[in-house]
């Protein structure tokens, strides 16, 4: 049996050489291809731009995270509503157990009952403002532009270009003549001003029904599959129209090789035969705390990932210069609470003491603070300091429900398991279930 890449070649080297078989098709039209889709994206919420992990001519594909804003409000908002739903769950624990005693009514108990559902409710919440912050992909295509950098505020300007370049869109504009002579469902060879690529054929997906009066034409829409993205966007080009000879030798052609092509369904594994989730489980300061923990489970998930994280933060204190001695700090000490300055420590630094005037996570906020100290008449300065956090997060495929995983892991005796969060994930699980 002939291979379909051989007919397709043959059927087109025949189209080309015999000029008899165009002489009842429309004549040879001058086209455009462009990608099938261009989409500036931005963001759904305003704020200041994290990362971009992609950059001009990167292939995306959908749903992929190209760009993220800062979310550390969010972050802590999710952290608060699972402190509060955790909670209410000790909340309701109770309320059942006062009610199998009959020490409250129906009444109260319902009421924890659903205090958890609102909570839960409010978790959601929360975590859907967070998933706002990542900026995905609504397509599979290519990065055309970047038009912003990490850093910039984000309202309502757009971060990348995106462009859809399978199937490709070839627009062509034909006078009205020919009206009525191109259907949908027709196809049409696709020569392209610049290049040299083979066998380029395109199906027609829509025509005008209405004629553009004063040019006298009408437009026709194909759609060229593109599939390792071999031909570019924005090539000029012409397309010649298949008559009812040539459709047919297609059609068949197609129909041969659908025919003696063997159809797979695709191989289920057991693991995607289940109804599984992966989900985030964390944060963990202890590495141990976290084996411990998945050891314990092994029986009740798939399989599993440890994550290492490391955050940066910043903090700046506010203090005096440093003092000969204890004395010396503690009589200025007395004078400032004299005086009405709140919130001071003394605290010993080499070679001396200095009094510590507060510790702030905002520069802003440190600075006032100095400017309010300077008012009062004593001299101050900001010291910055720089904290380096790691964190472990086990990324767990299992096939229950958020309550039912946190069940499992509250029951496992391990501590340290009392404050995790439980968010899904987004990269696929790695381990079969040992590290």
């Amino acid at each position: 049996m002939i291979s379909k890449a051989f007919n397709t070649s043959v059927f087109i080297s025949s189209v080309v050489a015999s000029g008899a078989a165009w002489a009842d098709a429309v004549p040879e039209i001058d086209c455009l291809i462009e990608p099938n889709m261009v989409i500036e994206l931005s963001s759904p919420v305003s704020g200041v731009l994290d990362t971009i992990s992609v950059d001009r001519s990167d292939t995306v594909k959908k749903g992929q995270i190209v760009a993220t804003l800062k979310s550390d409000v969010e972050q802590v908002k999710l952290k608060a509503s699972h402190e509060t739903l955790n909670l209410s769950k000790v909340e309701q624990k109770r309320s059942s157990e006062l009610y199998r005693d009959n020490a409250i009514t129906l009444s109260e108990k319902e009421l924890s009952d659903h205090e958890v559902a609102l909570n839960k409710l409010e978790v959601e919440h929360s975590l859907a403002n967070l998933e706002l912050r990542n900026i995905r992909s609504p397509i599979d295509g290519v990065v055309a532009d970047r038009y912003l950098m990490p850093g910039e505020f984000i309202e309502e300007k757009p971060i990348l270009k995106l462009a859809q370049l399978d199937p490709l869109r070839v627009e062509v504009v034909a006078p009205v003549t020919y009206f009525g002579r191109v259907k949908t469902g027709m196809h049409a060879q696709v020569k392209t001003e610049f290049g040299s690529f083979d066998n380029l054929i395109a199906e027609v997906i829509v025509v005008d029904k209405v004629i553009d009066a004063a040019s006298g034409t009408f437009g026709i829409r194909l759609e060229l599959q593109n599939k390792e993205h071999q031909v570019p966007g924005g090539l000029k080009c012409s397309v010649r129209f298949f008559n009812e000879r040539e459709e047919a030798e297609y059609a068949g052609l197609h129909s041969i090789d659908s025919d003696t092509k063997p159809v797979v369904a695709p191989a289920i594994t057991e693991q995607e035969s289940q109804d599984t989730i992966c989900r985030r489980i964390g944060p963990f300061r202890n590495k141990d705390t976290l084996h411990a923990l998945m050891n314990t489970l092994e029986n009740e998930i798939h399989g599993f990932e440890i994550r290492h994280e490391t955050s940066t933060t910043m903090s700046y204190q506010v203090t005096t210069d440093t003092l000969a001695s204890r004395e010396a700090a503690r009589a200025l000490e007395t004078e400032m609470k004299q005086a009405g300055v709140k919130d001071i420590a003394v605290v010993k630094r080499a070679p001396g003491f200095i009094i510590s005037l507060g510790l702030f996570s905002s520069e802003q906020s440190a600075y006032k603070r100095q400017a309010a100290m300077k008012k009062r008449g004593y001299d101050s300065k900001v010291v910055a300091q720089k904290r380096n956090k790691s964190t472990y997060w086990a990324e767990v495929n299992a096939d229950k429900t958020e309550d039912e995983l946190s069940e499992r892991v509250s029951a496992s005796g391990v501590k340290g398991t009392g404050n995790l969060l439980y968010q899904p994930c987004h990269t696929e699980i790695l381990a079969s279930g040992k590290i």
